[in-house]
C-alpha cells in the first residue's frame, strides 16, 4: 500500500496545515499507483482531501495531495493569483482549473515549473526569491527561505511534528482512510 509514503511526505497537507504536497512514486515500488490513487480518492474526497496525478511516465508518477478548500483559499490570495497569471494561468474559480494548467506546464516545460510553490503554500517572497535565482537564500528546509527565517523555521517544526504524529499512527496499523477519511464513507 502507498499509505506510508504519502503519510511521510504529505502529512501536513493531509492534516490541513498546508494546502498541498507533492510526491514522486516509483512505479517499480508502487506498480498500481493509479489504482491506489483512485481508492484513496474514493475514501478521502469526502474529507476534502484529493490526490491528483500531475504527470506520469514509465518510471514514476508525480502525485499532488491537497485539501481542496484550503488550496482554493490560498491560490485566491491576490499576490498568489497574480504570480500564477504571470505564468499564463487563467483566472479560475476552482483549483482544479489551476491544477489542469499546472499539468500542462509540467508536460510542456523544459524545467520544472517553479511557480509550483504557489500550490504548496510557500510564502510569496520565497517563491519569487527562488524563481529569480537569488543568491540570498537565508535558510533551507521544506523550501528555500529568502525572507522570514524564524517564521519558516517554526513552520518547518510544525510540519515535522505533524509528520511524526501521522507516521507513528500509520506504523501502529492505522490507514490514511482511518485517520483522514470521511466517517460515513465505506472504503474497500
Amino acid at each position: 500500500m502507498i499509505d506510508r509514503i504519502i503519510a511521510y511526505h504529505c502529512a501536513p497537507a493531509l492534516a490541513g496545515i498546508k494546502p498541498a504536497n507533492i510526491i514522486s512514486c516509483l512505479k517499480q515500488e508502487y506498480p498500481n499507483v493509479e489504482t491506489e490513487i483512485e481508492r484513496l480518492n474514493a475514501c478521502l474526497n469526502g474529507s476534502d482531501i484529493y490526490l491528483e496525478i500531475l504527470c506520469s511516465c514509465e518510471k514514476r508518477a508525480m502525485v499532488m495531495i491537497y485539501r481542496k478548500k484550503r488550496l482554493e483559499s490560498y491560490i485566491s490570495r491576490p499576490e498568489i493569483s497574480m504570480l500564477l497569471s504571470e505564468y499564463g494561468y487563467p483566472e479560475a474559480r476552482e483549483c482544479v482549473e489551476y491544477i489542469d494548467h499546472l499539468k500542462k506546464r509540467i508536460a510542456g516545460c523544459g524545467n520544472f515549473p517553479h511557480e509550483i510553490g504557489a500550490f504548496l503554500g510557500y510564502p510569496i517572497k520565497d517563491i519569487y526569491g527562488f524563481i529569480s535565482g537569488s543568491s540570498k537564500c537565508l535558510h533551507t528546509g521544506y523550501w528555500k527561505v529568502y525572507d522570514d527565517v524564524e517564521g519558516s523555521k517554526r513552520c518547518f517544526r510544525r510540519y515535522d511534528m505533524c509528520r511524526a504524529a501521522v507516521i507513528k499512527r500509520i506504523d501502529s496499523g492505522s490507514t490514511l482512510e482511518s485517520l483522514f477519511g470521511a466517517r460515513k464513507t465505506k472504503c474497500a
